[in-house]
């Protein structure tokens, strides 16, 4: 019977002392040299002959995997070792001072913050234009005479002409009855704006007066 304690490295099929050969798998056997695993394994192989055919070589590689899972995490963790990280070293940096921001404009300094404003100017009333004037009494001057209506049509006609004249725009307008001045003729109602010191005055009015009544005309008026 074979020695228990020599196995073939291959097949781990049990030998004879001095055998040369396995005679499972024909791996020529070393002589005089023996795993450490077959010893190890050689009682288990003895009592449970089944078991020599696939357990020893199944530990014998998981031996050898652990083994070489070790060696590789040896070779990586010196491979990676963690290097320094290398600090800047210097002089520190001091950031320019920055551009001074938009400053809020300054209130006018002709009203004072927290006080009202100055009351707003008042305007002058526009003078009235007054419905009729009167020529002065025992005045000589000049005038512009807009229109002259016949004193039989009555006093009506010539203040509906005084009215269309102040509602053109003109002012001063008045009516006149001509029997009671030398310079006009008797018997008309004169409808007449303004009353000026000169005939050239009367003159500078004029064309002002004619953009209402065409006709009109300046006249000397003598009581």
């Amino acid at each position: 019977m074979s020695d228990p304690t020599l196995l073939c490295p291959r097949c781990s099929a049990g030998a004879e002392p001095g055998q040369e050969y396995c005679l499972d798998c024909g791996l020529r056997l070393p002589q005089g040299r023996t795993r450490p695993v077959e010893r190890a394994t050689a009682g288990l192989a003895a009592r449970q002959p089944w078991a020599a055919g696939w357990l020893l070589p199944t530990v014998f590689g998981l031996v050898l995997a652990i083994l070489g899972t070790g060696v590789a995490i040896a070779i990586s963790s010196d491979g990676e070792a963690a290097e320094a990280v290398p600090t800047a070293t210097g002089g520190s940096l001091t950031a320019p001072p920055s551009a001074p921001g938009p400053t809020a404009p300054e209130p006018p300094t002709g009203t004072a913050a927290g006080q009202p404003p100055p009351p707003p100017v008042a305007l002058a009333p526009t003078p009235r234009n007054p419905r009729a004037i009167s020529w002065p009494t025992g005045r000589r001057g000049w005038t512009i005479v807009l229109l002259s209506l016949p004193q039989n049509g009555g006093r009506t006609a010539a203040r509906a002409k005084a009215d269309d004249a102040r509602k053109g725009g003109l002012r001063r307008v008045g009516i006149l009855d001509s029997s009671r001045f030398a310079s006009l003729h008797p018997g008309y109602y004169v409808v007449f704006q303004g009353v000026f010191e000169s005939e050239t005055e009367a003159a500078s009015a004029l064309q002002r007066a004619r953009t209402v009544f065409p006709a009109a005309y300046q006249r000397a008026i003598v009581p």
